[in-house]
C-alpha cells in the first residue's frame, strides 16, 4: 500500500505523488504517516516534511506552518509559505 501525498503552498503544486511514509512537524511534535494511518487533521509546526519514495528520502522545508489532512491514505499539506 502507499500514499498519495499532496504538497502545495500559496504558489502551487509542490509534489504529488504517491509515497510508502510521510513525516511530518505537527504542533503536537513529529508525526509519522504511513498507509492505514487513522484520519485526522493537524496544524504544522516549522520543521521538515519528509516522504519517502521507493529507497529514497526526501524533504520539504517548512518555515511559516501550514496545516495537513490525513485520511483515506491520502495526505493533503497546505505550506503557509
Amino acid at each position: 500500500m502507499m500514499l498519495r501525498l499532496k504538497i502545495v503552498n500559496k504558489n502551487g503544486l509542490i509534489f504529488e505523488g504517491d509515497a510508502g511514509f510521510c513525516e511530518i512537524p505537527a504542533d503536537a511534535g513529529i508525526e509519522g504517516v504511513m498507509p492505514g494511518h487513522v484520519n485526522f487533521i493537524s496544524n504544522l509546526a516549522p520543521g521538515v516534511i519528509k516522504y519517502k519514495i521507493g529507497e529514497t528520502y526526501n524533504e520539504i522545508t517548512v518555515s511559516e506552518g501550514g496545516f495537513a489532512e490525513i485520511g483515506n491514505d491520502n495526505v493533503n499539506i497546505l505550506l503557509d509559505s
